[in-house]
C-alpha cells in the first residue's frame, strides 16, 4: 500500500476521500475529532498539488437531497481552521455530499468515471469509511492511488495489536452491538492476557447466552443498569494497572449523565496505567472528550467499526482497494 508522498502529488490534481461523517447540530460541527485527524494530509496536498477537490459523504440520505446533511457546515468548518482562503481562490473544492447520488453505494462505474475526470490522484483519508462504494474501492481502480497518513497510521498500529500485542494486553469492550463485536473479542481473547465487557453487551451477551472464553470477563451492571457497578471497576483495576498495552471500544454505561461516572472511573485507571493505549469510536472518543482525558490515550482511531473490522479480518475493503 503506497502512503502519500510530496513526489506522488507534485503539480497534480488531488481526488481526496476523506471522513466528513461528523456529528452536526444546530447549524454546525459538534465533534470534529474525525476532521483534525485529516488535516495533516490535507497540508501536505495544498503544499504540492495543483489542486485539491475532497469528497466524502454525511450521514444515510439514500440517494435523496437532505439539506441539513449538506457539506456547507464542514466548509464552514474548514474556514474556521484557516482554509478560507485557499476555499475562495478554488485551490480547495469540497464536492457535495456524494450519498445525495444514488450510483455511489451502488458501485456505478459512470459515477466513478465521472469523478476521476476531476483528479490526476486519488488519496484515501477515510479509514472509518471502510464499505465498498464509488469514491472508496472503484476511484483506486481508475487512478493512480496512495493512502494518506492518518489512513496508514491506522493500518500500522491495528496491525501491530493484532499480529504482536505488547504483554500483558488488555481489551475493554463496551457500548452494544454484540453481534458486531464477538467476532472480535473471539480474535482478541486469543492473545489477550484478559478482555474486559461492560455496556449494553452485558445484557446482550446474557440474552444470547454467548459462550466466551476464560479470560473474558463480563461485568456486572449497577442498579438500574445504565453503568456497570463501581465494583465491577475496582476489580478491573489491578489489570489495568499492569497492562502494557490497551484496546478500548464502546463506553462503560450511558456517560451523558453525569452520575454514571463509571466509564469515567476506568478511563482514569487506563490513563493511570502508562500503558500504550488505542480507542476507538464515537462514543468512546465523546465520553474521553467529556472527561478531559481524550488528549492522553496514544492513538484514536477515526473509525471504531472500522477498527473493530480491521481487527477480526486483519483488512478492509478499501485497504485491498489501495493494494
Amino acid at each position: 500500500m503506497q502512503v502519500i508522498t510530496k513526489d506522488f502529488i507534485k503539480s497534480k490534481r488531488v481526488l481526496l476521500r476523506v471522513d466528513i461523517d461528523v456529528p452536526l447540530e444546530k447549524g454546525k460541527v459538534i465533534e470534529d475529532f474525525r476532521l483534525k485527524a485529516l488535516l495533516p494530509t490535507l497540508r501536505i496536498c495544498l503544499e504540492n498539488a495543483s489542486r485539491v477537490i475532497m469528497i466524502g459523504h454525511i450521514g444515510r440520505p439514500q440517494g435523496k437531497v437532505v439539506e441539513e446533511l449538506r457539506v456547507s457546515l464542514v466548509v464552514d468548518w474548514l474556514k474556521s481552521q484557516g482554509y478560507e482562503r485557499v476555499l475562495g481562490s478554488g485551490k480547495l473544492k469540497v464536492l457535495e455530499n456524494l450519498r445525495f447520488d444514488r450510483r455511489e453505494d451502488s458501485l456505478d462505474e459512470s459515477f466513478a468515471k465521472e469523478l476521476a475526470l476531476k483528479g490526476d490522484v486519488f488519496v484515501n483519508e477515510a479509514f472509518a469509511a471502510y464499505h465498498q462504494a464509488v469514491s472508496t474501492t472503484v476511484l483506486p481502480t481508475l487512478l493512480p492511488h496512495a493512502a494518506g497518513l492518518h489512513f496508514a497510521k491506522e493500518v500500522k498500529v491495528l496491525t501491530g495489536v493484532r499480529n504482536n500485542p505488547k504483554k500483558p494486553f488488555v481489551v475493554i469492550m463496551g457500548g452494544v452491538k454484540v453481534k458486531d463485536k464477538l467476532p472480535v473479542i473471539e480474535v482478541l481473547s486469543k492473545k489477550a492476557d484478559a478482555v474486559l465487557i461492560g455496556g449494553k453487551l452485558i445484557h446482550e451477551i446474557k440474552e444470547q447466552n454467548v459462550i466466551l472464553s476464560h479470560n473474558v470477563m463480563v461485568g456486572k451492571l449497577n442498579e438500574d443498569g445504565f453503568d456497570i457497578s463501581s465494583d465491577t471497576t475496582e476489580s478491573w483495576r489491578n489489570l489495568i494497572i499492569g497492562a502494557a498495552q490497551i484496546i478500548w471500544n464502546g463506553p462503560m454505561g450511558k456517560f451523558e449523565d453525569p452520575k454514571n461516572d463509571q466509564t469515567k472511573k476506568v478511563a482514569e485507571i487506563v490513563v493511570e496505567s502508562g500503558a500504550e493505549t488505542i480507542v476507538g469510536g464515537g462514543d468512546i472518543i465523546a465520553a474521553l472528550n467529556q472527561a478531559g482525558l481524550l488528549n492522553k490515550i496514544s492513538f484514536v482511531s477515526v473509525g471504531g467499526g472500522a477498527m473493530l473490522k480491521f481487527l477480526a479480518d486483519g483488512t478492509l475493503p478499501t485497504i485491498k482497494a489501495l493494494s
